[in-house]
């Protein structure tokens, strides 16, 4: 079981420097997920922004399961982008405003992963690290193109 500890954190720009923002990854799932035109509509958006050059980095296709406060577990689509990607082209453009967090991935695999909510809160996990099996593991994420799981 991953333990979580809570604290708030001052979300911005201004705290990464170098290439840290360019290493540090975002796992998301996009608001009505279940709705293709959305996520057609979603898929162009990000394309555009690959066409004009302004993209970074690759945006990855990834499946998800988390388990919710009740202990439910959720089934979902997700994608992984950079940090930099992630605050230039996704948060701020209407696909994510509904969703409860995201999950960012620190660029060194030894530094935990965290929780990001809308009101600046994060929880802190463990590392990113792979598993061979999802098996009796609550939360993970599945990355489509290499086949592996992974979870914090």
């Amino acid at each position: 079981m991953v333990q979580v500890i809570r604290r708030f954190h001052n979300v911005g720009h201004c705290y990464h420097k170098g290439n840290n923002m360019y290493l540090e990854k975002v796992i998301f799932a996009i608001d009505n997920d279940a709705d293709l035109h959305t996520v057609a509509r979603f898929a162009r958006h990000l394309d555009t922004q690959r066409a004009l050059g302004k993209l970074q980095g690759d945006v990855v296709a990834c499946i998800g399961q988390w388990t919710d406060a009740d202990g439910h577990p959720h089934l979902e689509p997700s994608y992984m982008v950079n940090r930099a990607d992630y605050d230039s082209f996704v948060a701020s453009s209407g696909y994510v405003d509904k969703q409860t967090c995201v999950l960012l991935v620190a660029g060194d695999t030894r530094q935990p992963c965290s929780l990001l909510f809308p009101n600046g809160y994060t929880e802190i996990l463990n590392p990113m690290r792979l598993l061979p099996t999802p098996v009796g593991v609550k939360d993970w994420t599945y990355v489509i193109s290499t086949g592996i799981y992974f979870t914090c």
